[in-house]
């Protein structure tokens, strides 16, 4: 069991970490919030399904609900406030620094952005961009059908895009 715990913390930590961290708005918060619910997958490791696919969804659905709980606790939304450097990997030997320096403004300003949507709206761009999961595994880890994911995605892709079209976004 541990064997396998160790290879789907491997698995899905990064991912855990940046579906998190976009949802907080410290790193200090983002490592203790990773670290309760890595300790939770460990505690209930026997419940986890076999497949690898349904132990990513399970340990997903382990982050949402810590998530929500911590939120609760705290009784505050906090707003995802990154710096340039956090956000973006470092530029490739290929890009040129001005071409890296724009592309890190570019993410900080949409984080920004991201942070004056609703909860629900930046649980599900978060779920789809940072953790990068399928609507099908959203819908999952949510409890919802995959069509009412669909919607919500394109609900909160629409709301994101006004309020960059607001700040004069191009």
């Amino acid at each position: 069991a541990d064997a396998a715990f160790e290879e789907l913390y491997r698995a899905a930590f990064p991912k855990v970490y940046a579906f998190i961290r976009s949802q907080v708005s410290s790193v200090e918060t983002a490592q203790e919030l990773v670290g309760r619910i890595f300790l939770k997958v460990y505690s209930h490791r026997l419940k986890r399904p076999a497949s690898n696919t349904g132990a990513m969804q399970w340990t997903f659905r382990i982050a949402h609900t810590t998530l929500i709980d911590y939120w609760r606790v705290e009784r505050r939304r906090e707003s995802a406030n990154l710096s340039l450097d956090e956000i973006a990997e470092l530029a490739t030997e290929s890009e040129d620094p001005e071409g890296a320096y724009k592309r890190k403004q570019r993410s900080a300003h949409l984080v920004k952005m991201m942070s004056h949507l609703s909860e629900d709206d930046r649980m599900i761009l978060a779920l789809r961009f940072q953790a990068q999961r399928t609507n099908r595994e959203i819908a999952v880890i949510l409890g919802l059908s995959e069509g009412a994911v669909s919607m919500r995605l394109l609900r909160a892709l629409r709301r994101l895009r006004e309020q960059l079209q607001k700040t004069g976004w191009s």
